[in-house]
């Protein structure tokens, strides 16, 4: 039975809407965005900015010196009051943003985010490649994207989901088009995001390809030797210290903005008996176990290494709302064009990210994590009924 289709014409139109609707929160984010300390504008800039600024000015020993960061943040962001933003990323990745801070803060954030722009647009490009979907509706793909919550408001408060999807777009662009050693160069750029980097050489580790695991590892080398400048030899021991103390707070913080199997677990314990704490090593166990249990899974067919993105997000400790753009992305570029009924999945998806992010702090409950399960669901069906071209 044939399902039933949009017309050319009608996405036309929804992209004119799109586009519109683009401009116009452009207009008012500009007319009303706030002061030049605001969180409308800062977004977890000053994090990243900071560290820049230690990189930049030769402070490298002190990277991850609560004092030093709040210091720094506090003089550019004076509204901060004495709050800041940890930075808890490898040395390596603040060695690359140094140049930011050779600019004002407004001037480099606004670098950032047009950065992190062309990062999505690259992202869309290489996928265009092997997505009939984004070849058929690319204008469309962009503005859906831009103005989706996740990805969108990624860009404009500069984290890094557009860079995260611009590792996994080359990766399975490189997988697709036989380049091995450009695929383990390109999965080794996620260690920039060490919990979603790791994972992700699980997945390539079972496909059993030396090529590919080579390239990882001169990719994997040469970022630990660009941290070594930074902070020596010795950096990762220094980066995971740091990092598991910014995890234990970052639980606290942020739990409900969660949409991991951890962060999903340590809520629900939290509201449930106070102690959100206490089921995390159980949790990490559970996602042990499902990860093994989905390497095997993909191993069996390797049309199923397209699953790795969301896997990733669930199983890693720690991933936060607006990453749930990584899994937007992905479910699209395995769609069919023109499907009516995967039109109403984006509009369904859209809709709700905007109604969720302006209630997350009132309803205190992880709601991004339900739409990841869901396009999990749906991208695994798609391919269990029919595999797509380029799914």
């Amino acid at each position: 039975m044939t399902e039933a289709q949009v017309t050319d014409a009608r996405v036309r139109r929804i992209t004119i809407a799109l586009g519109l609707a683009l401009l116009l929160a452009a207009v008012l984010y500009l007319a009303f965005g706030g002061p030049e300390g605001s969180s409308v504008q800062r977004g977890d800039f000053p994090a990243f900015y900071a560290a820049a600024e230690i990189v930049w000015t030769g402070q490298t020993a002190d990277l991850y010196d609560h004092e030093l960061q709040k210091e720094i943040q506090n003089r550019h962001w004076p509204d901060f009051a004495g709050q800041f933003y940890i930075f808890a990323y490898p040395p390596f990745f603040a060695q690359l943003l140094s140049p930011l801070a050779a600019l004002s803060p407004l001037t480099a954030k606004a670098a950032a985010s047009a950065i992190l722009f062309f990062f999505l647009l690259g992202a869309l490009v290489l996928a265009r490649e092997t997505s009939p979907f984004f070849r058929a509706h690319f204008l469309f793909s962009l503005l859906y994207l831009l103005t989706l919550v996740p990805v969108g408001g990624s860009i404009v408060g500069v984290q890094n989901t557009a860079l995260s999807i611009l590792c996994f777009a080359l990766v399975y662009w490189a997988m697709q088009t036989e380049r091995p050693l450009l695929t383990g160069l390109a999965a080794s750029l996620l260690l920039y995001k060490p919990q979603f980097g790791m994972l992700l050489f699980l997945f390539l580790l079972a496909r059993r390809r030396a090529p590919e695991l080579l390239g990882w590892g001169i990719g994997a080398l040469s970022l630990y030797l660009l941290g070594a400048l930074t902070l020596g030899f010795s950096w990762p021991l220094a980066w995971l210290t740091h990092a598991t103390e910014f995890g234990d707070m970052n639980f606290t913080i942020n739990d409900q903005n969660m949409i991991s199997l951890a962060g999903m677990l340590y809520w629900a314990f939290a509201q449930l008996f106070g102690n959100g704490a206490r089921i995390l090593p159980w949790a990490y166990l559970l996602s042990a176990v499902l990860l093994l249990l989905s390497i095997r899974y993909i191993q069996l067919r390797e049309a199923r290494f397209i699953l790795a993105p969301y896997l990733i997000l669930f199983l890693s400790p720690q991933t936060l709302f607006y990453d749930l753009g990584i899994a937007a992305f992905w479910f699209m570029r395995g769609l069919c064009p023109n499907n009516l009924r995967d039109f109403w999945v984006l509009a369904a998806l859209w809709l709700y990210s905007a109604i969720a992010i302006s209630h997350r702090e009132q309803v205190s409950f992880p709601l991004f994590a339900l739409p990841l399960v869901l396009l999990f669901w749906l991208h695994l069906r798609k391919i269990q009924v029919r595999p797509l071209p380029g799914s």
